[in-house]
């Protein structure tokens, strides 16, 4: 009887070891999500601003061309890839005509 008691005196320790572990590893992945989960990246929100009121100013024949491009790029960010986004939103600025403005960030001059 007594080794029966011993094993239900060590289960709460065995359970608070593999709590602990299962807390630990949920702050690991929630650390490592990706950036643009945490924090907005230039090219998924100041570049896609600007891609987006000059497509709304575009002509009447290029501003459908130019949603398509901003649109696709939203989808781009959501899935997390800000590089393929950045690309359709400076593909709609140039199709409006209008210069990139870059902001005072280090993702802006990445590109």
């Amino acid at each position: 009887m007594t080794s029966q008691l011993s094993s239900f005196r060590r289960f709460p320790t065995a359970f608070a070891i593999v709590a602990a572990s299962a807390l630990a590893f949920t702050g690991l992945i929630a650390s490592t999500s990706p950036a643009y989960a945490q924090s907005g990246d230039y090219r998924c929100t100041g570049l896609a601003e600007q891609a987006s009121s000059a497509a709304g100013t575009a002509d009447a024949g290029k501003q459908s061309n130019a949603k398509r491009f901003v649109s696709t790029g939203k989808k781009l960010c959501e899935a997390g890839n800000e590089r393929a986004a950045a690309k359709q939103f400076r593909a709609a600025l140039k199709l409006a005509g209008v210069a990139e403005v870059q902001a005072d960030n280090k993702m802006a001059s990445a590109n």
